[in-house]
């Protein structure tokens, strides 16, 4: 069982509640003190929907890991990570780095 006051809170697209993939994450320093910072969007999120508030919810540590424990396995990673989801016939296969441009591993995810 994770500690969920540990982590803090996750925002989290809706589409991903109802099953879509995630496509992106990305963490930035957030100005609330309950939040950790991680952002989760699908891969149906476009402008138009990731502009609307009303479309994103909080999560805890243990919501995340029931749908992406990698997530956690990430949680340490710098402010300004910029990950994309890379899936093969519907299973998670990897990470793509948006900031460096190339395939990452979780390791190095983690120093930065």
């Amino acid at each position: 069982m994770l500690n969920n006051e540990a982590y803090g809170g996750f925002i989290v697209s809706k589409n991903i509640l109802s099953g879509v993939p995630i496509r992106y994450s990305f963490r930035e320093k957030s100005s609330i003190k309950e939040l950790n910072g991680w952002n989760l969007l699908s891969e149906k999120d476009d402008d138009e929907y990731i502009a609307n508030a009303k479309n994103f919810t909080i999560l805890n540590a243990e919501s995340i890991y029931k749908i992406a424990p990698q997530l956690i396995e990430i949680f340490d990673a710098p402010y300004g990570t910029d990950l994309f989801w890379m899936y093969e016939q519907g299973v998670h296969t990897g990470f793509y780095d948006l900031v460096k441009e190339r395939e990452i591993s979780i390791e190095e995810i983690l120093i930065g």
